[in-house]
């Protein structure tokens, strides 16, 4: 199946040469299911490079609950977030499905771009590109509630995680209600029920423990889906 949305990832955006330069500057690594790479709130140390694999970025909230964000493959970064700054991880990594990363110390990550200027923009546009896609998506909940919340969430997962299956979008990734319910902000029991509605409504459907969306015009139509960048509307 061919994905529904081509998206260039950060690495592949790279000249060959900077690619090389910048695998130079790293240490490749094998992490299990299950690692949590660095928790909201530590010291920012490290940049890690997505060779494989899949790694999700969360919050906790006041309550003490976990809200994902994102959800990273090849050849994503994560923790750009720390670079050009002294605060701490404003977010946990997880890594969710065994990853081969490429692992980079910050302090040497920005000595290069002191070298490479090419390098060093395009670190700069994926953190901007990123911190708009997080702020859209809670601009998308505040805006709309969690049923907008819900269209957001399944609109980002087609473009990230979408594949062709006839005349739908079948997501690649399996996501539970509670998955749904930690990207929503809400529960489990609220989610299964938004989603049961959305099914009555042939606006999805469910395949083999996968996500088969079949009206996504019906969900961008509800958040009156502008005309903003792609990169920007995934997760």
């Amino acid at each position: 199946m061919n994905k529904i949305v081509e998206i260039t990832p950060f690495f592949k955006q790279l000249t060959k040469e900077n690619q090389d330069i910048l695998l130079q500057h790293g240490v490749e690594t094998f992490v299990r299911e299950g690692t949590t790479l660095f928790y909201e709130g530590d010291e920012a140390r490290s940049i890690y490079l997505v060779r494989s694999g899949k790694i999700r970025l969360s919050k906790m909230t006041m309550d003490n609950k976990k809200f994902f964000l994102h959800l990273k493959q090849d050849n994503d970064i994560i923790g750009e977030f720390s670079l050009f700054n002294d605060m701490s991880v404003s977010m946990t990594a997880e890594v969710v499905e065994d990853s081969t990363l490429v692992k980079f110390n910050r302090d040497h990550l920005e000595a290069l771009f002191l070298q490479n200027g090419e390098i060093a923009v395009s670190f700069i546009k994926l953190f901007a590109r990123n911190t708009q896609s997080t702020q859209a998506k809670f601009s998308d909940l505040l805006l709309y509630g969690k049923v907008g919340a819900l269209y957001s969430i399944l609109i980002r997962f087609s473009n990230s995680y979408g594949e062709k299956y006839n005349n739908d979008i079948l997501l690649s990734v399996k996501l539970t209600n509670q998955d749904i319910a930690n990207y929503i902000g809400t529960s489990r029991e609220t989610a299964n029920r938004m989603l049961q509605d959305l099914k009555k409504d042939n606006v999805i459907a469910f395949l083999n423990g996968h996500i088969l969306i079949k009206d996504i015009d019906y969900l961008k139509g509800h958040l009156r889906c502008g005309r903003c960048p792609v990169e920007i509307c995934t997760i």
